[in-house]
C-alpha cells in the first residue's frame, strides 16, 4: 500500500440534494480514487456526468489537488495487478470513474449533484473546505 494515512467522510448537503465524499490522504506514491457504476460516464477535466436510465448526476472535484482530473475505464483488473486464485467474474455494463493522484498530502472533495428536472445550477451549494476532524452537525451550513 502506498498510503500512510487515509480518512474518509461522507456528508449529505443542501437539504439532502447533494452528497460530498471527502478523503484526506497522505501517500508515499501515487494513489487512485475509484468508483464503480452501472451508469455511462462522460469525463471533462474535473467534472464527470453519470447517466443511467435517462437520469443524470454531475460529479465534480471541488478545489482539486494539482493535476487531479477524472478518467474512466472498464471494470477489469489492471495487467499489473496480482492474479487472484480464482478468475474474476465479468462485469458487463460496469464502468469505473477514476481520479489519479500523485504522492503527497491532500484533501480530495468529490461532490455529487443530481440533475433533477426543474433544478438549475443555482439550486446547488459549493461546500466549505472543513477538515474531517472538524466536521460537526453544522460545520457545512
Amino acid at each position: 500500500m502506498s498510503s500512510t494515512s487515509v480518512k474518509r467522510g461522507v456528508r449529505l448537503l443542501n437539504s439532502r440534494k447533494q452528497v460530498l465524499i471527502q478523503d484526506e490522504v497522505t501517500a508515499t506514491a501515487g494513489v487512485q480514487w475509484r468508483m464503480q457504476t452501472n451508469a455511462t460516464i462522460e469525463v471533462g477535466g474535473t467534472t464527470a456526468t453519470l447517466t443511467l436510465d435517462n437520469q443524470k448526476m454531475q460529479v465534480t472535484i471541488v478545489n482539486p489537488p494539482s493535476g487531479a482530473t477524472f478518467s474512466r475505464s472498464d471494470a477489469v483488473r489492471f495487467s499489473a495487478d496480482p492474479t487472484p486464485p480464482l478468475a474474476d467474474q465479468p462485469n458487463p455494463g460496469v464502468s469505473v470513474l477514476i481520479i489519479d493522484l500523485p504522492a503527497g498530502t491532500y484533501t480530495l472533495q468529490v461532490l455529487f449533484n443530481p440533475q433533477w428536472p426543474g433544478m438549475s445550477a443555482s439550486d446547488f451549494v459549493t461546500p466549505k473546505s472543513v477538515a474531517l476532524d472538524s466536521w460537526t452537525l453544522t460545520s457545512h451550513n
